[in-house]
């Protein structure tokens, strides 16, 4: 939103300049983006008078200008087609820089020596019109600076607001704030009407079939209005604004909206077609033309202004083309309303517009401000467009909008945000933003209807602290007070998961949650899909039931960017459809996926990734969060290769799957190379992690390494061979691990050589060499006997 820096000093009296009236403004919430000076492109520019005009041989658009400035004659070239003798003009001078960082400079035009330039309002940088010259008042002294005739030493703010504030859309609702800031008093616009003594309710009648669309609904009449160009005062505010001006008529209906909020719409009533005024809504494939010319099918959802049988206006977005104000209009039939935000939104959508006036009412317009907006347009009617004010505002307001009453606690306030502010400073500040105060501790807030943001005690603490400014609130040393909430312990564990995986070399995938049905369906053919109804994109049509359909998509779109070294996680969410109670089902899982080669170094050279990067990932998480021994069984999953696909266990209940991913499903995702993936359910890691940490002594005794070598058949479990090994061996076994795996030209068909190194320990006694070795031979008789082992001699 744009507003003029002038504007605001005239509503506050403040003496700030500029900067600092925009710096107090955005720390106390209302962002100003940007500053421009109104005079840019005005130094150099001086009232002229054209009093000459004659035609250049050889071209039909352009005409030489004799224009007098006061105290000097100037020839110059001049193609606009408004141009006339007598017209008083802005004339840029010799030096002058114009908007599009234009210098006027002595140039020839078909010859003829041109020097300065009667400018346009954009080339003035005043607004974007230049369909023609700027013709000025024809008062103006000759010579006399462009920038003091019009006013101009002023800057334009351009405003960033927040949706939840609808009353800092207009210019008395930014001063109210640099009221509260400035501790003034706000010097609102006033009005003197002088009624008629003919009434408006003689003129038109109100109905509102749609009470909950249109709540309030008033007009006024003003007749004998003269259609003329407004003053400059009201174009410049318009124009400084964004606006732009059209007729007195209408300038004053936006002049309104921009200082109030309000927006206001004005119907020639001879043109309105009945004394009736009908709110409701469209009916199904109504036809509308609005003001734009642009003929619209309407459904339900647009909510009309009627003349009782035809639509007249959109109701809160735009006019319609039958009624509006033109040059011979005599009556007004004046509209000051307010519509529901909900409401608006969707008649907005359905036309396809978006106007200042949607813009206002969506975000939530005053209705209690109504009459006073009503009531100072038809006073600037009556001044500026000689009308004259019936008697009486036609008023229907059937169910009153209340303002709401909150209980406020200094000491609470006091305790949210670490401060020390007395309740009489408190009092000030609601009281500078025009809310009602009672009481001292508490105090009891009446919280008017223009800021339909506040709703409890906290939004008053928040006016505080943006008031009294952000940068006062001390700076906090630890976490603490009423506000302060612990990390829950589900964030807390997946910020675990996080800091390992990172810490082990993987990267994370930041997923939306979305998904393609047809990859989704392949990957998990029996599990059901949550459709969304309205989606992006087909390929994003259902909510993910599985992270695996992310991961393949990130691998594959890392590949196609020639990345192809790739270890990968996720933690997020995936969604099913409701089950027959109706409970919605959303369950947070890990993701891990590993492609290509490892990173080499010095020491190590790169080697393709495989199954046991990804299982030593999981067996690391296992040992951080002290799980119980965990198992990987033979499982058929549809997406993993039959071979290398297997299910996650701890005791009975399963955590996960991990695997291949199949040949299939990765040429569905245009994946070339080996992928391995992991999926594991996050709440069943969290109640198997055991926060306690045991400890032991360090071995006294020292340790006797063995190593067992043999051969047994290709279907032959490695986890099986382990097991009997720590059962014969008991607790001596202080760790079986596997060192190598071969099977290949050396080995017979079907076969598959194991190498597995066994530590054996005792924390009572050195073990004698004895022991150790009727340990092992014990050990290798079980293996032959239990899977027929070959025992490979050194």
């Amino acid at each position: 939103m744009k507003i003029s820096y002038n504007w605001l000093i005239e509503l506050t009296g403040l003496d700030w300049p500029v900067e600092k009236l925009a710096e107090r403004l955005t720390l106390s919430g209302t962002a100003c983006e940007d500053i421009v000076a109104t005079s840019r492109y005005l130094n150099k520019v001086v009232v002229g008078e054209v009093t000459a005009l004659d035609k250049i041989e050889g071209a039909d658009k352009i005409k030489l200008a004799t224009v007098n400035t006061g105290s000097e004659t100037c020839k110059l070239v001049c193609g606009a087609p408004n141009v006339a003798v007598g017209q008083k003009v802005p004339v840029a001078l010799l030096g002058a820089r114009l908007a599009g960082n234009m210098v006027i400079k002595k140039v020839k035009i078909r010859g003829v020596e041109s020097i300065g330039m009667i400018c346009s309002e954009r080339e003035l940088g005043i607004s974007d019109d230049h369909s023609g010259i700027m013709v000025l008042d024809a008062a103006a002294e000759l010579g006399t600076p462009v920038i003091e005739l019009l006013d101009l030493d002023d800057y334009i703010m351009n405003f960033e607001l927040t949706p939840n504030r609808p009353d800092s859309t207009s210019a008395i609702g930014i001063a109210r704030d640099l009221q509260a800031l400035g501790k003034v008093k706000l010097r609102r616009p006033t009005y003197d009407i002088k009624e008629s003594s003919e009434k408006a309710s003689d003129y038109i009648k109100i109905e509102i079939d749609d009470p909950v669309g249109c709540p309030r609904y008033t007009a006024r009449i003003i007749k004998n209005i003269k259609i003329a160009e407004s003053p400059w005062w009201l174009q410049k505010k318009l124009i400084t604004a964004g606006l732009r001006p059209i007729n007195n008529v209408v300038d004053i209906t936006n002049l309104v909206m921009l200082e109030t909020g309000n927006p206001l719409h004005a119907f020639d009533l001879k043109l309105f077609g009945s004394d009736r005024v009908l709110v409701r809504r469209a009916r199904d494939k109504e036809k509308f033309t609005t003001l734009d010319g642009e003929k619209h099918e309407l459904t339900p959802e647009v909510l009309l202004i009627t003349n009782g049988t035809d639509g007249v206006a959109a109701a809160g977005v735009m006019g319609g083309l039958n009624s509006e104000v033109e040059e011979g209009t005599n009556t007004i039939l004046l509209e000051a309303a307010y519509f529901d935000p909900k409401v608006i939104r969707k008649s907005r959508k359905q036309l396809g517009l978006v106007t200042e006036s949607s813009t206002r009412f969506e975000k939530g317009a005053d209705p209690n401000n109504i009459p006073f907006a009503a009531n100072r347009a038809a006073y600037l009617m009556q001044e500026i467009c000689g009308g004259e004010v019936l008697a009486g505002i036609e008023d229907c307001y059937p169910n009153r909008i209340e303002s709401k009453k909150i209980t406020f606690r200094p000491r609470r306030c006091n305790a949210l945000l670490g401060t020390e502010y007395t309740p009489d400073r408190m009092k000030e500040i609601f009281v500078g933003l025009d809310f009602g105060v009672t009481g001292s501790d508490p105090m009891e807030i009446t919280v008017p209807t223009f800021r339909p943001d506040i709703d409890r005690e906290v939004d008053l603490v928040e006016e505080i602290a943006r008031i009294e400014g952000y940068a006062a609130i001390p700076d906090a040393v630890t976490n603490i007070g009423p506000l302060y909430t612990p990390v829950h312990f589900v964030d807390g564990f997946e910020d675990g998961l996080r800091r390992l995986m990172t810490a082990s070399g993987f990267d994370e995938i930041l997923g939306h949650g979305l998904a393609d049905s047809r990859l989704a369906k392949v990957l998990n053919p029996d599990l059901p899909l949550l459709k969304i109804v309205n989606p992006v994109s087909e390929d994003l049509d259902v909510m993910r039931n599985s992270l695996i359909d992310t991961a393949l998509t990130v691998v594959n779109h890392n590949i196609s960017h020639r990345l192809v070294d790739l270890r990968l996680f996720e933690i997020g969410r995936v969604y099913f459809p409701p089950d027959k109670e109706g409970n919605w089902l959303e369950e947070d899982r890990l993701s891990l996926a590993v492609s290509g080669e490892t990173s080499g170094n010095w020491r190590d050279k790169p080697r393709s990734q495989d199954f046991y990067d990804l299982k030593q990932a999981i067996e690391n998480l296992a040992v951080h969060f002290n799980w119980p021994v965990i198992s990987f069984e033979k499982a058929e999953v549809p997406f993993l290769d039959e071979v290398i696909s297997f299910k996650i266990m701890t005791g009975e209940t399963e955590i996960g799957l991990i695997g291949e991913v199949s040949d299939k499903i990765a040429k569905k995702f245009d994946i070339k190379q080996k992928v391995y993936v992991a999926e594991l359910r996050i709440n069943p890691l969290i109640r198997i992690s055991r926060n306690s940490v045991t400890f032991k002594s360090l071995p006294v005794y020292p340790a006797a390494p063995r190593d067992l070598a043999l051969v047994v058949d290709d279907d032959v479990k490695v986890k099986d061979i382990i097991d009997v090994i720590e059962k014969t061996a008991g607790k001596l076994a202080e760790s079986v691990t596997v060192f190598d795996l071969y099977s290949g030209k050396q080995i017979q068909k079907g076969k598959k050589s194991i190498g597995i190194a066994i530590t054996y320990r005792s924390s009572e006694k050195s073990l004698a060499s004895e022991e150790v070795d009727k340990l092992q031979s014990d050990i290798m008789s079980n293996l032959k006997k239990m899977f027929k082992a070959e025992i490979r001699e050194k």
